[in-house]
């Protein structure tokens, strides 16, 4: 395999395993790290992966800044940070480290993400990313992972031959280091499917007064209020995308999704929820704002969305 460099930027918990996983497969690496910074570049990253084992993970390269970055030619920059549009547009970020070749990976969640980015490089390819993961960094450099790692993504612009080509490449890589990888044609309604859990759980989880999904569904109203905003992600998606939204290992409408996060041995603590507590900015808009914008260009009506989507914005501003 030809010398393949990668830019990852947001190198948090998520963007950690992803990086260490292409690394193994002989990528070249370079992290950008901020809060993390110090410990990662003098100790790596310290992982326990009930999947891989654990390991000290040490990037190619860890940099502080793009601009640091900015002297090598990347094939591909994966960002990961949060996406929080309702507070800044950081698809300026990564403009020093845009070369001819480059790729960019967003692996982010919500509707709408790529826009800025699509805008702002009219020219460069842009693939749509979505993550499926268990993993949180409880300290700085230190990365606690679960069993769950895999992606799912598809070209959002400029989309052609050589472009997929290099996608599945990649993806063979994250394949061969066993984060499951799989290439589309059509990534929105995986999108769309995403949100399902996204837009109930995680947003529920803040406005019921920090509850985890034990908590959530134990409760017979707070269990119906999770249905009906799922139902109403159906809806919005299948009348965006054009279609059914597909399943994700065998799991579809909103029942399935109870049940299978019912079942779960171990509560889940939504990643909403988690920022909430740490008091960092939610993203609400990506999550709920842009898909009930969807909804209003569409004359769809969604009202246990519009009624979370509110107090969710209020407990922010009163949580900053």
């Amino acid at each position: 395999m030809p010398d393949i460099n990668v830019l990852l930027v947001g190198t948090g918990a998520l963007g950690s395993i992803y990086a260490w996983r292409l690394q193994e497969g002989g990528i070249h690496v370079t992290c950008v790290c901020r809060s993390n910074y110090t410990a990662v570049k003098s100790s790596g990253f310290r992982i326990t992966s009930d999947k891989y084992g654990n390991h000290t993970y040490m990037p190619t390269r860890v940099v502080q800044s793009v601009d640091e970055a900015a002297d090598t030619e990347y094939d591909f920059i994966i960002v990961c940070t949060k996406a929080l549009p309702n507070i800044s547009d950081n698809s300026h970020i990564i403009a020093p480290a845009i070369g001819p070749r480059t790729i960019i990976l967003l692996i982010q969640n919500g509707i709408g993400i790529e826009q800025p980015f699509a805008e702002r490089y009219p020219r460069t390819p842009i693939a749509s990313v979505i993550s499926y993961i268990d993993v949180s960094q409880p300290e700085s450099g230190t990365i606690e992972h679960g069993t769950i790692s895999s992606l799912l993504m598809g070209i959002y612009s400029n989309p052609d031959d050589l472009v997929r080509q290099r996608l599945d490449a990649l993806s063979s890589v994250w394949n061969a280091q066993g984060a499951l990888c799989k290439v589309v044609d059509d990534v929105q309604p995986y999108r769309w499917l995403k949100l399902v859990w996204n837009a109930s759980f995680n947003t529920v989880s803040v406005v019921s007064g920090g509850n985890n999904t034990r908590e959530m569904l134990d409760n017979p109203q707070c269990k119906e209020l999770l249905r009906n905003i799922m139902r109403e992600v159906y809806v919005i998606g299948e009348a965006a995308t054009g279609k059914p939204l597909p399943e994700r290992m065998g799991t579809s409408g909103p029942d399935g999704f109870i049940e299978d996060t019912d079942k779960r041995d171990v509560a889940v603590v939504p990643s909403m929820l988690m920022d909430y507590r740490a008091r960092r900015p939610m993203e609400h808009d990506v999550i709920l704002g842009r898909p009930l914008q969807v909804a209003r260009q569409m004359g769809i009506s969604a009202p246990y969305m519009e009624a979370v989507y509110a107090m969710l914005v209020m407990v922010e501003k009163t949580n900053l």
